[in-house]
């Protein structure tokens, strides 16, 4: 969300036209030309600044533009200051969603053909940017439980076709290319003494593909 242009207006003591506050169009004395300063125009108010859009204009002397640049020209800074500064306290004062923090590269690979731009979505739109995280971090679990499946059974075939060491090497690329960790996960699961019904059919299942004929497998078997 941008800074608010009448609060940084009432930062700097701007004078307001007491009858346009609260307005769509706040209208106020210019402090760049100073124009309406003059005693024969007292009564103008040359400096318009609308509050929904967060932009202003002068009338008189056409100096214009978004809030940032409004900040600048009154702090007399370069506007890249004033926004790196914003962005420097948004990210102290806002929490990140996890959806949030995902890469560009880990967007695209879970079919995502960009990253979302959340600050946008969030300013224009906020229920939408509450559903569509929700909807990217619950899409990006379900990709990293199809990566975990898949490394499982890989890890077993290894084992059964004593090529563990390579099986183990590929996994943990795969997760650094993923940026999440999830071999340890593994082996902590095949090295259960007991493991979970869906793990014992994985791991028939991931034997079966590897060799049909000494591993037979029917998905409606009772155990």
């Amino acid at each position: 969300m941008l800074p608010n242009i009448l609060d940084v207006a009432s930062e700097h003591k701007l004078t307001f036209q007491p009858r346009s506050l609260g307005k769509k169009q706040t209208l106020a004395k210019c402090p760049f030309c100073r124009e309406d300063d003059q005693p024969r125009k007292r009564k103008k108010y040359y400096l318009s600044l609308n509050t929904q859009e967060q932009i202003f204009k002068c009338w008189y002397c056409g100096e214009s533009g978004g809030v940032f640049r409004f900040m600048a020209l009154l702090e007399g800074v370069s506007e890249n200051e004033v926004i790196d500064r914003y962005r420097k306290k948004s990210r102290s004062t806002y929490k990140l969603h996890p959806a949030e923090k995902l890469t560009s590269s880990q967007c695209r690979m879970m079919g995502l053909d960009k990253k979302p731009d959340w600050m946008g979505i969030r300013k224009f739109d906020y229920p939408s940017y509450k559903k569509l995280r929700e909807l990217v971090w619950k899409a990006w679990n379900q990709f990293l439980q199809n990566e975990k499946r898949f490394a499982y059974q890989l890890l077993v075939i290894s084992i059964a076709g004593r090529t563990y060491g390579k099986a183990v090497e590929a996994i943990g690329k795969r997760e650094k290319e993923i940026g999440a960790p999830f071999l340890k996960e593994v082996l902590d699961i095949y090295s259960l003494s007991e493991r979970p019904r869906q793990i014992n059919r994985l791991e028939a299942l991931a034997l079966h593909i590897g060799d049909p004929l000494k591993y037979p497998y029917s998905p409606m078997e009772k155990e």
